[in-house]
């Protein structure tokens, strides 16, 4: 944390550039330092300053909430004790067999139904020999495949029964 603390502070230490290939061409026509700039030369005086972003998380317009619009995201937490809260059903899925060095689960299409405009599908997860099936289709595959891996997460006992099926 120091080390983007300090970028931080060497942006806003920095002095103004003092020539270049900028200052070249705004003096061949015809500006001179300590003028502003425009008709009037009433412009800007100081050189515009850096917000530098030194951590990596997602750039967020003025007044625009953090988070998904998805609505709440159930606790999923491992027997690590990582907590995978956030992650799509099937992601906390394969992460959760991978840490216990199980097989990673495999996802079986069970039945699709209806016209081809207007599909349901019905997948089943299965892991370790055992096999997980929601009882509801879904429009898509990849929420026919979410439900499944949610299925399975509630089984395991790692997300609440009544948590909502992500959307995405």
């Amino acid at each position: 944390m120091c080390c983007c603390r300090y970028h931080q502070d060497m942006f806003q230490r920095l002095n103004p550039v003092q020539g270049g290939m900028g200052m070249q061409l705004m003096k061949k026509m015809g500006w001179k330092p300590g003028e502003g700039l425009g008709k009037g030369q009433t412009g800007v005086l100081e050189p515009l300053t850096l917000d530098v972003k030194t951590d990596r998380r997602g750039l967020l317009a003025q007044g625009e909430k953090q988070g998904k619009k998805s609505g709440p995201v159930p606790v999923i937490k491992d027997t690590t004790g990582k907590d995978l809260s956030g992650k799509h059903p099937v992601s906390a899925l394969m992460e959760i067999c991978n840490k216990r060095k199980w097989m990673p689960p495999e996802f079986v299409l069970v039945h699709d139904s209806g016209p081809d405009h207007k599909k349901n599908f019905l997948f089943k997860v299965r892991i370790n020999s055992e096999e997980y099936q929601p009882t509801i289709a879904s429009p898509n595959k990849k929420h026919a495949k979410a439900q499944a891996a949610t299925v399975a997460l509630q089984a395991m006992g790692l997300i609440p029964k009544d948590a909502p099926v992500p959307n995405n």
